[in-house]
């Protein structure tokens, strides 16, 4: 069991590390290209931190159909992560950045960046009813992503109107796209053995794979985005800080979960149908009504959503220890 608990912190270290490598190369990229500061933080930022999500799909889709026999274990434990991570940004970490600098969302935005957030909850969830999400479901979240892509480039003048730089421009963005592909080769390496102690881990403990993504990977998963916020408050830009973390949320559902699907298909446990999205999309109308008030979350806004975490996670163990029978 240590083993399994070594393996699985070493590896999301080198993940969270190399995430940051690729964010930075993914921003020199952006800034290069000229693209606003909004785009980079709902698209760019939100997909760089989103990559351990995003690969954690990708490998627990492969090792699927390598051992079919393990489609109920990693289909709940790469969900589990996913929601987890979800709704741990969504109301743990969006908050503590409300409360120790800004949540910057434009009332005239708000339905357009918090309205697809929940679009892409709903349609997760409904998917899931059939306790399953198969391959053509998994194609139709990543058009959903691809059509919320277009929809930002045509409507938020995402172009910076000045001219590209010349010199070492064609070096810089081949330094970048190398760095950033060498980067993903040693993370799906890595992320392998992750998947692999997890699925073992959770084999020796007496709590279910979904419960062990939600509060172990999950929240793990997540700390590329708590720290790019903070870095982004920390040097002024607000709005960034905001769009980290609601691009996220929209991209982890519909590209993340899209993928995983898209390769393997997915089983989808009870509890994640009928509580965890539920809850997913219950916080995010409570956190668009905030922040429909006014452009920013309160202090006492703030920690009751911390509250409804802590809520979350304690009643997530109490009441569905175990991942529900599911039908095939």
């Amino acid at each position: 069991m240590l083993t399994e608990f070594l393996i699985i912190a070493v590896g999301l270290v080198i993940i969270l590390l190399l995430s940051e490598l690729v964010i930075r190369n993914a921003i020199e990229l952006a800034e290069h290209f000229h693209l606003t500061g909004t785009f980079i933080g709902l698209t760019v930022l939100s997909l760089g931190t989103s990559i351990p999500e995003i690969m954690t799909h990708v490998v627990g889709s492969v090792t699927i159909l390598r051992q079919p026999e393990t489609m109920d274990t990693v289909s709940a434990l790469m969900i589990g992560t996913n929601i987890g991570s979800d709704i741990f940004q969504q109301i743990f970490v969006l908050p503590i950045i409300g409360i120790i600098g800004t949540v910057l969302v434009h009332r005239k935005n708000l339905i357009v960046e918090v309205g697809a957030l929940i679009g892409a909850a709903i349609l997760v969830w409904v998917f899931t009813l059939s306790n399953e999400i198969n391959r053509v479901e998994g194609f139709i979240l990543i058009v959903a992503y691809l059509a919320y892509l277009l929809y930002l480039a045509k409507h938020n003048h995402l172009l910076q109107h000045v001219e590209a730089e010349r010199h070492n421009g064609k070096r810089k963005v081949i330094i970048a796209l190398g760095l950033i592909f060498l980067s993903f080769v040693i993370m799906s390496v890595v992320t392998d053995r992750v998947v692999d102690a997890s699925i073992n881990l959770v084999d020796m403990l007496p709590i279910s794979a979904s419960f062990f993504g939600i509060i172990i990977l999950g929240i793990a998963t997540a700390l590329p985005e708590l720290s790019t916020s903070l870095i982004s408050i920390w040097k002024g830009q607000k709005g960034i800080s905001a769009g980290i973390l609601i691009g996220s949320n929209i991209t982890n559902p519909l590209l993340g979960i899209g993928i995983g699907a898209l390769i393997s298909g997915y089983t989808v446990p009870d509890a994640i149908v009928y509580f965890d999205l539920p809850v997913k999309i219950v916080t995010a109308f409570v956190l668009f009504i905030f922040l429909w008030r006014q452009d920013d979350l309160t202090n006492k806004e703030a920690i009751s959503l911390i509250l409804m975490y802590l809520a979350y996670v304690y009643s997530r163990g109490i009441f569905y220890p175990q991942d529900f029978p599911v039908s095939m």
